[in-house]
């Protein structure tokens, strides 16, 4: 535990994240790998009590041992973030054992890959489903109770750089994330008066399980995600650092990464341009992906907008 609070830099928190005279609660949705288990790692080490979610029990089992190895503290919930019911009782159920639910981080996510029209329809929806509606019902069960015990507590949305990209063949995943990024700026909004957090996490690529339970209508599309993925100079680690750091400076927006917050910024400031500049590049990386050769996505923002203006401390 010590080895691992010293990783995370267990010192540099001094508020909301770091141990009070009481154990505090924290709800992890797809904890049983990936960046919901490093979530759990973190929290644990910082003495937090984590409940893994997920529906997959073997994974999950996974997650607790290795917090209960290192001398964290959790429980294993079963949950579909599709199932609104199943969210109801997982409140009634915490609500009876603790005076209040402290962080909820709504990780669970899947993707998917293919050209609209030409995909499944299944597939679109049940990306919506566990993306974004997942979210909504997160905390449309758990609000109510965060509100009786406010001031304090946060929850962390989990989004993604696709939110800002609109990629070609990636209507799915874009627009579930897009909608966790406008949903979780409406709940700010509500929520801020009554001293409860939100922040919403836009990661790049990361290495995680993500793509090999992805739905790719194409495996041209999988080998380009693979090429980013595996390019990537961020880890999940990162990820849960960064994020914890912004729960804790009561943060709306996490962009991690230069590529996202090149993004971030050209997308607001010349939207046409760069939507044009994406789909571009993916029909690009598209055609050398079909052959031996791979190739990076790049982006650059248009001349006259300086880069010295991207910069993390200015999402606030």
């Amino acid at each position: 535990m010590e080895k691992w609070a010293a990783q995370i830099g267990k010192s540099s928190y001094h508020g909301f994240m770091a141990l009070a005279n009481r154990q505090r609660l924290a709800l992890v949705t797809g904890g049983a790998s990936g960046l919901g288990r490093e979530f759990c790692q973190q929290l644990a080490a910082i003495g937090w009590h984590v409940i893994v979610a997920d529906v997959d029990l073997t994974g999950a089992e996974e997650t607790l041992s290795m917090l209960e190895q290192a001398g964290g503290r959790g429980k294993i919930e079963r949950l579909d973030v599709r199932d609104s019911l199943a969210w109801q009782e997982l409140t009634a159920k915490l609500r009876d054992k603790w005076p209040r639910l402290d962080l909820l981080v709504n990780n669970a996510g899947i993707c998917a890959a293919g050209r609209i029209g030409e995909a499944a329809l299944e597939d679109f929806q049940r990306v919506i489903d566990v993306n974004l509606s997942g979210v909504v019902n997160g905390c449309h069960a758990m609000v109510p109770w965060m509100r009786e015990t406010a001031p304090g507590g946060a929850i962390v949305n989990i989004a993604s750089v696709a939110a800002l990209l609109s990629a070609p063949a990636m209507a799915a995943y874009s627009v579930s994330k897009a909608g966790v990024v406008a949903f979780s700026e409406t709940l700010y909004n509500e929520l801020r008066q009554s001293g409860i957090g939100v922040t919403v996490v836009l990661p790049g690529f990361f290495r995680s399980r993500l793509l090999e339970r992805g739905m790719f209508d194409d495996e041209l599309f999988r080998r380009v995600a693979q090429d980013y993925t595996a390019s990537s100079v961020i880890s999940a680690a990162d990820v849960v650092r960064e994020t914890l750091r912004a729960v804790e400076k009561k943060k709306l927006y996490v962009a991690l990464g230069r590529r996202v917050r090149l993004a971030w910024w050209a997308k607001r400031l010349v939207p046409t341009w760069f939507l044009r500049f994406v789909a571009r590049r993916c029909a690009h990386n598209e055609a050398r992906h079909a052959e031996p050769k791979l190739c990076q996505l790049e982006l650059h923002l248009p001349t006259g907008i300086p880069d010295q203006s991207v910069g993390s401390a200015k999402l606030k």
